[in-house]
């Protein structure tokens, strides 16, 4: 079974309709959609906003269903040469807004003691996705996906994670939390973004509200066509 996760409705609402949903649940508030897509068994969730209810979300899945890849979507700030349209592919994953060299001046700035610093996505299926898009034609990046929670609106709040990480496209707020949630259940996962709005543009905020719905459904519509070509019932 295939988890597919999104944090706001319209991060979904394009998946939802391609879907056969067989059944709907709601566990812990998060709502949650059991369905099939051509022989795939397939469930979805809302997690809402934020690398806890990221975490929560996963957590509740990979707990309850037998799932074997965890797919998180929707929309992410890109980092220059990114453009608005492009679908991101995290090959790794860390956070933006952890510091606590205070307290442990060996650990690096964006790393939790006991955790590791970047999370890698499943590299089979990072590979997929780029034969994928490389087939559509659709224009895409891959590297480290950051995430934080804050809309960011300037690079000044990445470079110090940018520092550290010289590999750093696009931030969003819920990769890092999936990420480490499927590192401790040890199940595999890919995170699959569309550039709504890129950080230091002199529109980024007019942007994102103006075409945030359409990259949405442009990603979710790339989900379901991985979902397709890599036949997981084969």
């Amino acid at each position: 079974m295939i988890a597919i996760i999104a944090a706001m409705d319209k991060e979904l609402d394009s998946l939802l309709h391609q879907v056969t949903i067989v059944k709907t649940e709601v566990v812990a508030d998060k709502h949650i959609y059991i369905g099939t897509h051509l022989g795939v068994d397939i469930v979805i969730a809302k997690s809402g906003i934020g690398k806890v209810n990221a975490a929560i979300t996963v957590a509740i899945l990979l707990n309850r269903y037998p799932v074997t890849l965890v797919i998180n979507t929707g929309l992410a700030g890109g980092i220059m040469p990114s453009e608005i349209g492009d679908i991101v592919i995290a090959s790794n994953v860390a956070y933006s807004d952890v510091d606590i060299r205070a307290i442990n001046p060996e650990l690096r700035f964006g790393q939790i003691e006991g955790e590791p610093f970047v999370v890698p996505s499943e590299p089979l299926f990072v590979k997929y996705a780029k034969e994928i898009l490389t087939k559509l034609k659709i224009k895409y990046r891959i590297g480290t996906l950051v995430s934080g929670d804050q809309f960011m609106t300037s690079k000044t709040g990445l470079l110090p994670i940018m520092e550290n990480i010289n590999s750093v496209i696009a931030c969003e707020m819920e990769g890092m939390a999936v990420a480490l949630t499927c590192y401790h259940f040890k199940t595999p996962f890919i995170i699959i973004r569309g550039i709504s709005d890129v950080i230091d543009s002199t529109n980024q905020i007019v942007d994102y509200n103006e075409i945030s719905v359409t990259i949405a459904k442009k990603t979710t519509d790339f989900v379901i066509y991985f979902v397709e070509e890599c036949q997981w019932n084969k």
